[in-house]
């Protein structure tokens, strides 16, 4: 849709709780009129099925806002509303950098500690060299997803022992090897993150998804975002079924019930740390992460993790490293688990300088800006599993972003 054909549509959205009001935000109330808009044309058009977002500024909300539908009824109704939970995917991995980040600052390991320290089955050529501060950055040379890093493709999942997968899984990914030299390239990895959950794990004593809810969820009273399989049946009638997983999940219900939809989305990695972004949550829900970062650690007045720490979120810690996935190589500015906002590595989308975020796949994206005292929350649902769409990403944070006075 053009502009005009956007400026004319009529709209149904469902609104959330709110703090305060956009004015006493000082955020332009008109902003999110023409967001709502602007969502609603990405739904009429078939890019996504749903959207919404929660904003907050100065510690308190005064967005919540969602339209559109889910794949299928849940509970009588199939609307997707701001209670909705939906599947972080790799915005979780910002939640597994802060409970690295936590180890570190209580002296339990130290960032630029070879993982071997820690997980003896990386004690090989190459795999020795890689630090914990590589694979917060994605600068480890483990491989990427499909279509990442067309130049050196490679399956780790190949060599999983599928009767044993706990056993395994390690030795799987060192028998594929790597596809750069640690601290050489930036390649966008999810095993990488599945291997801090094991050395968090290790470090901890704990399952590394007991420990990040212990260290980090609970101190930000969010209660509400959790694993699939620790889900109750009330939170379990919220989810979102977003696409042909979700679906087929979905599907299962009709024969085993609700409990179905608690399944994790790789059966096989029961016994793998779900790391990489395996939580369940509400946009609303994420302003109280938001609320602790900006809050320099602290949420409603308890110590979660310390301003120092943090700070290492805004660190610029790839200087002259380039992002070599999907055939390019641009310049990156990444900190201790999140791209830092710069015109001049992403021009597609007008934030504040030094924003960070991190994009799930899906769509889902959670930003900080730590100039405006400021968070956003946002997904837009595509109907397509892996699709990915410019508008309903980059467009959308433009707008938001377009609101601040």
């Amino acid at each position: 849709m053009n502009l005009k054909e956007i400026l004319e549509l009529d709209i149904k959205t469902v609104r959330g709780k709110c703090d305060i009001t956009p004015a006493e935000a000082h955020y332009d109330p008109d902003r999110l009129e023409y967001l709502n808009k602007y969502m609603c044309s990405l739904i009429k058009e078939g890019r996504i099925r749903s959207g919404s977002y929660c904003l907050s500024r100065h510690g308190k909300i005064f967005a919540d806002t969602a339209m559109g539908t889910i794949a299928a009824e849940m509970n009588g109704s199939d609307a997707f509303t701001p209670d909705t939970l939906f599947e972080l995917q790799s915005v979780g991995k910002l939640i597994t950098a802060l409970a690295v980040l936590k180890l570190a600052e209580d002296g339990i390991l130290f960032l630029s500690q070879p993982v071997k320290d820690w997980i003896p089955e990386f004690n090989e050529e190459g795999f020795r060299d890689i630090k914990i501060i590589d694979l917060l950055t994605h600068t480890s040379g483990l491989c990427a997803p499909e279509g990442f890093y067309s130049n050196d493709e490679r399956d780790w999942m190949q060599y999983l022992d599928e009767s044993d997968p706990e056993h395994s899984w390690i030795k799987a990914i060192v028998k594929t090897g790597l596809i750069a030299k640690p601290g050489e390239k930036w390649i966008y990895s999810i095993v990488g993150y599945l291997i801090l959950g094991e050395l968090i794990k290790r470090a901890s004593g704990m399952e590394a998804e007991d420990y990040i809810k212990e260290a980090i969820l609970i101190p930000c009273e969010m209660y509400d975002t959790h694993w699939r399989k620790d889900a109750s049946p009330e939170q379990l009638l919220r989810y979102n079924i977003a696409n042909q997983t979700d679906l087929a999940l979905y599907e299962k219900t009709k024969t085993e019930g609700v409990t179905a939809l608690a399944a994790a989305t790789y059966p096989r990695w029961d016994h793998i740390p779900d790391t990489a972004g395996g939580e369940m949550s509400t946009a609303h829900e994420m302003m109280k992460l938001g609320e602790m970062i900006l809050g320099d650690g602290y949420f409603r007045g308890k110590r979660v993790i310390g301003k120092k720490a943090l700070s290492l979120l805004w660190t610029d810690l790839t200087p002259g490293v380039c992002d070599v996935t999907f055939g390019k190589c641009a310049p990156i500015m990444y900190g201790a688990g999140v791209p830092i906002y710069s015109a001049r590595t992403d021009i597609d989308q007008i934030l504040s300088k030094g924003t960070i975020y991190h994009e799930g796949a899906g769509s889902c994206v959670f930003l900080v800006d730590r100039d405006e005292d400021f968070v956003a929350m946002f997904q837009t649902s595509f109907i397509k599993e892996f699709d990915w769409d410019m508008r309903a990403v980059k467009g959308v944070a433009s707008i938001i972003w377009s609101g601040i006075m």
